[in-house]
């Protein structure tokens, strides 16, 4: 096979390689995953497959990457380019029903709960990379509105997590119970409600 020889080539090697990885482990497991799998199901030769990632945790933690930092790149520019807390809560609620359904992060967060006794290395960079992060930008962002007299928000980091727990949720829910769309849920509605709750709770005031 011969090799890609522009970047871009490259790139779109890479992502067929990661968009096997995923079906893969999804449908097998991280344990039952052989890397003679990934490149067949990639329709490229293994050979290919390590010149691109060295071990089967090397190509499962570009998966995470693949997944996680454009995402992150989104919810941080919510959080930052908003002006109100009322602005921000409204990006975020529009953005997780994509976040949820258009995106892998619901199978990579099944991957990861089925097998993560079996390389927490990898959970922990999960963690870190993805769901700390994410808890930290919009622990921030709560903390500016507590501070600017917009909000009432006695802890900015528990606060953080109670406005993720529906997403974290919803993508369990989609990655594990609701793979065909038997079990579907009208997230639009779920998040509008729970961004109203979040209104309330937070006494969330205009602030001239």
């Amino acid at each position: 096979m011969l090799r890609a020889r522009s970047d871009a080539a490259k790139d779109k090697r890479r992502q067929a390689l990661l968009t096997a990885a995923l079906d893969e482990v999804f449908e097998k497991g991280f344990a039952a995953t052989r890397m003679d799998d990934v490149a067949r199901r990639a329709g490229l030769s293994k050979g290919t497959l390590y010149l691109y990632f060295d071990s089967k945790e090397a190509l499962f933690q570009g998966l995470v990457e693949s997944l996680a930092y454009p995402n992150l790149e989104i919810v941080e520019q919510i959080t930052e380019q908003a002006e109100t807390m009322q602005e921000a809560l409204r990006g975020i609620r529009q953005f997780a029903p994509t976040l949820i359904r258009q995106t892998d992060l619901p199978r990579l967060m099944k991957v990861l709960i089925g097998d993560s006794q079996l390389f927490p290395d990898l959970v922990r960079a999960y963690r870190e990379d993805l769901i700390e992060r994410v808890l930290a930008m919009i622990a921030a962002l709560l903390s500016r509105a507590d501070a600017r007299g917009e909000a009432n928000i006695a802890d900015p980091e528990l606060t953080a997590r109670l406005i993720m727990a529906p997403i974290i949720f919803s993508a369990l829910w989609q990655g594990i119970f609701n793979q065909n769309s038997e079990a579907d849920v009208d997230l639009d509605k779920l998040f509008e409600i729970h961004e109203q709750m979040m209104l309330k709770a937070l006494e969330i005031r205009c602030v001239s």
